[in-house]
């Protein structure tokens, strides 16, 4: 008999999982898969080469849980990107090393004026995503109200307050505007507007003319690395570093972790959870169960209908899945070279955040097209060479590189299927990344290519969902991923939600995992 078991061994569940060993809990973790981690992993891809094969870049993971859980302790440490890189489709590279003359510099090829704007907008991003960071760690208000949701209310209303009028009006910008409105207002150059609109995309799956497709640029300021804000880097080791920090943290209170022992049903008697049973059909008992699986999979096939309000069910039927996500990785048997850098600004870029956008009417297209099942004709493309900034993950003078490539949808329109078109996708793919990178095909070796139903499949992420659930207007905050779910509480008697499902959504930030363990801490003693 245990007090707690954690469904999912993903960086939330592990995170729940360690608060729940520190608390004295008698707490269990059950993975599904040979490896903890969930999405937050390092594996050997091909002989010699090892990455982040799913989430690959860290900068959410709170501060307040690395030092509360002691990871750095156990073996978590971070190397900052060198700059960003912004590859267009009309060939041009834009390159911000950090260097403030520099980047004016490259700001004023195009604008005299937007340099200006972009120092304004990162200042006023930086001072609303104060108040956004400070809900993160926090229950949202109970829509149904009560007295905690009436404190909760209340303190979010004093950070608000803390605002100018001004910045309250950016605020309710950032959530009724879309993300090309937004950048309409802020930028006069279209290179500006094009950079900071199409980059929404890599959080979302939504035109880039929907009020509030904005919401994903807060992930931009919410994060911090080594204590700076703003800072996006790599953990050395690959995410697989931040997974195994909390397992040693987990293990060192006494969590007990199982691999290879994936859950096909959550034992509910007479309104509530009793424990589980594994695929195996043993069964294991426990006061609580956290499910760090998405809302989806937790309540329609791990709960079943049967034990749920119809209406509830329902609801949960609907919610938007599928961040439509093609992820690859490559071994690389040489550096890649930049069709437009050389010298000390390849160099740079080796080691720094790297996009490819489309220009806006292009993802626009692509966006509607995915939204119907068919596959776009250009590529956003998230890049990361992550062995330039750690090389213990590729032979010496060799490299990894990381692709997280958008709009990819999980439902293909004419009885297509992934595993028939995937690697045809891939091609297509990395023939758009060649224009740029025009030695990358010479030298790689070899490559992973996970599609949507791939991530589905391998990671149980429902539709290919990287944040178990879009983060729309309607499914944030008290709305994620249902108002009588959005406490980490569910409508069944000890069954809480810790994955991204829930409040604040996704990313490795472990900040749902942090605050279901509170909760439970709370319900339990």
């Amino acid at each position: 008999m245990y007090d707690a078991i954690v469904i999912g061994g993903g960086h939330n569940g592990l995170t729940t999982a360690a608060y729940l060993a520190r608390a004295g809990l008698k707490t269990l973790v059950l993975e599904r898969r040979h490896v903890v981690g969930g999405a937050a992993v390092t594996e050997e891809f091909h002989p010699g080469y090892r990455n982040s094969i799913a989430s690959y870049t860290l900068s959410l993971l709170r501060g307040e849980i690395i030092r509360d859980l002691e990871l750095k302790r156990h073996g978590l440490s971070a190397t900052p990107y060198r700059g960003s890189l912004e590859l267009l489709s009309s060939g041009e590279a834009v390159q911000f090393t950090g260097d403030e003359a520099h980047d004016q510099a490259e700001v004023a090829r195009f604008s005299n004026r937007d340099w200006d704007a972009m120092k304004r907008l990162r200042q006023r991003l930086l001072r609303v995503g104060d108040v956004v960071r400070d809900q993160w760690l926090r229950e949202p208000p109970d829509l149904a109200g009560g007295w905690e949701s009436l404190f909760a209310t209340a303190r979010a209303g004093l950070q608000l307050r803390k605002l100018d009028a001004d910045d309250r009006h950016f605020l309710a910008q950032m959530f009724t505007l879309s993300a090309s409105e937004l950048m309409e207002r802020w930028f006069e150059s279209e290179t500006l507007r094009q950079i900071y609109a199409v980059h929404c995309v890599s959080s979302n799956f939504s035109s880039l003319h929907h009020p509030g497709s904005a919401i994903p640029f807060f992930l931009n300021v919410l994060g911090e690395l080594e204590g700076v804000r703003y800072k996006w880097g790599v953990a050395k080791g690959g995410m697989g570093a931040v997974s195994q920090a909390l397992v040693a943290s987990a293990r060192e209170h006494g969590a007990e972790i199982r691999v290879s022992a994936p859950v096909d049903r959550i034992l509910v008697k007479n309104g509530r959870a009793e424990g589980v049973r594994l695929e195996t059909g043993e069964e294991i008992r426990a006061r609580a169960v956290a499910a760090n699986t998405d809302p989806k999979r937790t309540f329609l096939k791990l709960v079943g209908r049967e034990h749920l309000e119809p209406q509830f069910a329902e609801d949960i039927a609907h919610l938007r899945m599928g961040h439509a996500s093609v992820r690859m990785n490559l071994a690389l048997n040489a550096a890649p070279e930049f069709a437009r850098l050389s010298g000390e600004a390849a160099k740079v870029a080796l080691g720094s955040a790297i996009t490819l956008l489309p220009d806006r009417v292009t993802v626009e297209r692509c966006y509607q097209l995915a939204r119907v099942g068919e596959i776009p004709p250009e590529p956003y493309v998230n890049i990361q060479i992550a062995s330039a900034l750690d090389d213990s993950l590729a032979p010496p003078g060799h490299h990894v590189m990381s692709l997280l490539c958008k709009y990819y949808p999980y439902h293909l329109a004419g009885g297509q299927g992934w595993d028939a078109i995937k690697d045809r996708v891939a091609d297509r793919i990395l023939a758009a990344v060649q224009r740029h990178i025009p030695n990358l095909g010479r030298i790689t070796v070899a490559r992973q290519v996970l599609s949507p139903l791939d991530l589905e499949r391998m990671f149980g992420l429902t539709e290919g969902d990287i944040f178990h659930g879009r983060h729309d207007l309607d499914q944030i905050f008290s709305l994620r991923p249902h108002p009588r779910a959005a406490r980490y509480r569910t409508p069944i008697d000890a069954l809480y939600l810790c994955g991204s499902g829930s409040h604040p959504g996704g990313g490795v930030s472990g900040a749902p995992g942090h605050n279901a363990a509170r909760r439970m801490i709370r319900d339990l003693r």
